[in-house]
């Protein structure tokens, strides 16, 4: 089928910086965009009139957890009130929480709550999601989670990406044997069944020291998984400089990184990755050094986060506006990290995050005039289409 959008106000590509077109068309045909340009609407198209309405990319959210069971509404209300998140993790909070009510949960129970979860994020205009899985810690709900999150995949209209993520040593267990059943036991099964495309870990004074990631990070490296991890959220351990030194595919959270880390990520083509719903989520004072990245020319990502402890913002036109808001990136920084360079953190850039002939036709359309209107309605239900392959996913 030939679909035409036709009539938008402004056409964002993504192909070279925000790439703005006006009075142009663009045409998808057999889930692929073919042509943009002067194109007069024929009988046998699909015409979708984007009158008065900013048409772009779908959104690329490279960082979530949205699979996992239970909720952490108490400990939202206890950091509220002053208790900082790593005294609730260690009081058996946090992370552990989170474990306790996934193990709990069956497969069929987290299959429909990531379904419905997918559903809201598409309502607004997300077309690729990451799902990491790490609330599991020991390898039964691991691969429990691992199994749901390809379940989807195969189930639900748009983009699924698995990861593997080493998120904490659980309880009951020394720490030595934890690193080995994780490196020549689960890496392993993980890697030979292809349950997931990268392996994360997360690399901070709460969790794995830099010895312990990079003991991680090359095994799933041996085992022919891409490679992520979550640094300089709560310290620098020198995670950002171990995700530079390994080439990792991104790094994530980046808050207390330094000017050199921004540079050594740089030359080493390390995609970072900023999460400004969980600085916000978490009230954290330190924020990452976007004038640094700014100077390096790093390509930015932003992602959700989405998880039950510290984001439970799913919607990226939300996150764009967090990342404006709270991180001072601009609008256009902004929009562009939560497309093109979303694509890039999960090494998908050929085929999805710019609007270009030849790519694939994953859309959406908003029911704003103006880009710059995305993050300053940011409260208002803008989306009109989310289209993925081609095909309208999701239509207000």
């Amino acid at each position: 089928m030939q679909v035409l959008i036709h009539n938008a106000s402004q056409i964002l590509t993504m192909k070279r910086g925000l790439g703005r077109l006006k009075n142009i068309s663009l045409l998808v045909e057999d889930g692929n965009i073919k042509r943009l340009g002067k194109i007069k609407p024929k009988a046998n198209y699909r015409v979708i009139d984007a009158h008065g309405c900013v048409v772009m990319p779908g959104f690329v959210d490279s960082h979530t957890h949205l699979v996992f069971g239970g909720s952490r509404e108490e400990e939202f209300a206890m950091r509220i009130k002053g208790m900082k998140y790593e005294a609730i993790a260690r009081a058996g909070g946090g992370i552990a929480s989170t474990v306790k009510k996934t193990s709990q949960a069956d497969e069929e129970t987290l299959f429909g709550l990531g379904r419905e979860r997918i559903e809201k994020v598409t309502r607004h205009g997300t077309t690729t999601v990451e799902i990491k899985s790490g609330y599991g810690l020991l390898p039964e709900t691991e691969y429990k989670m691992l199994h749901v999150i390809r379940r989807l995949k195969h189930r639900v209209p748009i983009d699924v990406v698995p990861t593997f993520l080493v998120h904490a040593v659980p309880g009951k267990i020394r720490r030595n044997d934890y690193m080995e059943l994780v490196t020549d036991e689960m890496i392993p099964f993980v890697a030979s069944r292809k349950l997931a495309v990268f392996c994360d870990v997360f690399c901070d004074r709460i969790a794995f020291s830099r010895k312990e990631s990079k003991m991680i990070l090359e095994a799933a490296r041996d085992h022919d998984l891409k490679l992520k991890i979550h640094v300089d959220e709560f310290a620098n351990i020198g995670g950002a400089r171990l995700a530079a030194e390994l080439k990792c595919t991104s790094a994530d959270h980046l808050l207390v990184s330094t000017k050199r880390d921004v540079i050594a990520m740089k030359r080493s083509g390390v995609v970072p990755t900023l999460l400004p719903g969980t600085s916000v989520f978490l009230r954290l004072k330190d924020k990452p050094n976007i004038r640094a990245f700014r100077a390096a020319r790093s390509e930015v990502a932003i992602a959700s986060d989405f998880n039950p402890g510290s984001c439970m913002i799913y919607s990226m036109l939300k996150i764009v506006a967090l990342a404006c808001l709270s991180y001072g990136m601009h609008v256009e920084e902004a929009l562009i990290g939560a497309t093109r360079n979303g694509a890039k953190a999960l090494g998908m850039f050929d085929r999805i995050g710019s609007i270009e002939e030849g790519k694939q036709a994953d859309l959406v359309v908003l029911d704003v005039d103006n880009y710059m209107k995305i993050p300053y309605e940011f409260g208002e239900d803008i989306v009109r289409y989310t289209i993925k392959k081609g095909k309208i996913i999701w239509k207000r």
